[in-house]
């Protein structure tokens, strides 16, 4: 059973986004005049001003510190699976983070999609309730494009002040086949709501 990760990522060297040059071209993609461009599926997504890319090997051994929270607190932890392909993932700093996966359901056990959106539910309920985290946490389901997609938003607080620390929103689809997921991170509402209005308006 396939799923993204929740982990906080580091911040790499900068690169110029605005340049109008190729300065990524992958398989999966590339980046190109300041988007990100997926040859997956139809699908591109601006990088913001100001915001820098989050290396693939960065990202990787980041999210390992996701899954071993997830296999070590969560009752269906142990059915969690490491192949998904990074898509895309930039920052402005390691508490501000957007993310992209997409991973193929071929071979895989088959859940529909509302038994894969009540399992992640349950899984990152049990996994910050597993770490005695402070914490809510609340989904819907929205229409992006012509994709039916899944939210999942969480409110990490701190012990002692009930503060809060920390947003995340984890959105997921299930397109030709593939289970694609988005991941945001931050502690400011201001670079949240860029981040969140970015990704919606990637599929419009």
């Amino acid at each position: 059973i396939p799923v993204h990760s929740f982990c906080q990522q580091k911040q790499v060297n900068s690169s110029s986004i605005k340049e109008e040059i190729i300065i990524g071209d992958h398989e999966d993609g590339k980046i190109e005049d300041g988007k990100y461009k997926c040859n997956l599926f139809d699908w591109q997504i601006e990088i913001p001003e100001g915001f820098t890319i989050t290396s693939k090997e960065r990202t990787k051994e980041l999210e390992d510190k996701g899954y071993e929270a997830m296999k070590e607190h969560a009752t269906e932890g142990k059915n969690v699976t490491r192949s998904s392909t990074t898509l895309i993932s930039f920052e402005k700093d390691k508490y501000n983070i957007f993310s992209a996966n997409y991973e193929s359901l071929i071979g895989k056990k088959k859940m529909t999609f509302d038994e894969y959106k009540a399992f992640m539910f349950q899984l990152l309920e049990e996994t910050y309730s597993g770490k005695g985290l402070k914490y809510d946490i609340a989904k819907s389901d929205l229409k992006l494009g012509k994709y039916d997609f899944n939210k999942i938003l969480v409110h990490l607080y701190h012990p002692k002040t009930d503060a809060l620390i920390l947003t995340q929103e984890f959105y997921s689809s299930y397109i030709n086949n593939h289970l694609y997921t988005a991941g945001i991170n931050y502690q400011s509402e201001d670079l949240g709501y860029i981040m969140s209005y970015n990704f919606i308006k990637s599929f419009k």
